[in-house]
């Protein structure tokens, strides 16, 4: 049967090769979300309903929270939905899966609006889930553009979209900067002015939520750097301060060249110190003006 060459772009199967594509074409007319149009009026189409998206959203909760097994719940809703194919149902579960584990990388794609509930799902859960969740999406984008070679506009739509959440829902690292300036402030201000406030305080502190860009250090710089150690502080000479739960002794590794300011993750930039050579590195006067604080 005949069809649109430009339609292929439509389709997001991860075929490896335009033959592979073709062979898999005729059968799947059913597992496309959103069909082109083909020459053949009685060709079988099918739309997946929303509301198979809010099922499948629910089934795949249930996969994260391990009360169901992936084949359990994509069979489940195939049950609901019987028109669609397999790969679709996988593709419709594994997606959301996916952007709560942090996958890097699945080939199967789904409506726009289906990844529309699903961020909007993990949105409920704050800025860390969501940040992650988008991390996996946009990786996910990409990969989908260069398998089609198409803009995939309304998926860089819903990604712009919760991105703006994300911002919304955050704020900065100012926060530890501005308590510092307040607590100065307070301890400037009269004490009745001071004890004034405390009288009329909230007790409860306000909740904020954070987004900070961190980044991801190499654990085998960490272990080596505290087997040099041995269990002494590397700043003061003195042993560490206490042991952990598992017996070892508590240092903290401390990049002499800040990571953030070009320093290297490596033993040799590295120092294991007890907490309050740490604090004096990040906070003492002694090392104010030291761009290896």
């Amino acid at each position: 049967m005949r069809y649109l060459r430009s339609a292929v772009a439509a389709l997001k199967w991860d075929y490896g090769s335009q033959a592979e594509c073709d062979a898999a074409w005729q059968p799947r007319w059913n597992e496309v979300t959103l069909l082109p149009s083909f020459e053949s009026p009685d060709m079988p189409r099918y739309l997946v309903p929303s509301s198979a998206f809010q099922l499948a959203l629910e089934l795949a909760r249930a996969v994260v929270d391990g009360s169901l097994q992936l084949p359990q719940a994509e069979r489940a809703l195939r049950d609901s939905y019987p028109e669609m194919s397999p790969r679709a149902a996988m593709g419709y579960i594994r997606s959301y899966v996916a952007m709560r584990r942090g996958a890097k990388s699945f080939a199967t794609t789904i409506a726009a609006n289906a990844w529309k509930l699903y961020l909007a799902d993990i949105a409920q859960d704050g800025a860390g889930p969501l940040s992650v969740a988008l991390d996996t999406f946009r990786a996910h984008v990409f990969y989908i553009q260069s398998k089609t070679k198409g803009p995939e506009a309304a998926l860089h739509q819903v990604y712009d979209e919760f991105v703006g959440v994300l911002k919304g829902m955050a704020v900065h690292e100012t926060v530890v900067e501005n308590l510092d300036a307040a607590v100065q402030k307070s301890l400037e201000s009269p004490a009745d002015e001071r004890r004034a406030r405390l009288a009329s305080a909230n007790r409860q502190p306000e909740k904020v939520v954070v987004l900070t860009r961190a980044f991801r250090r190499n654990p085998d710089v960490i272990a080596e750097v505290l087997l040099r150690a041995g269990g002494t502080c590397e700043g003061c000479g003195l042993s560490a301060p206490f042991q952990r739960v598992d017996g070892t002794p508590y240092l903290e590794v401390h990049h002499r060249l800040r990571l953030s300011g070009g320093g290297e993750d490596s033993v040799e930039n590295a120092i294991a110190l007890c907490p309050n050579c740490h604090r004096e590195r990040h906070c003492g006067v002694k090392y104010a003006s030291d761009v290896t604080k």
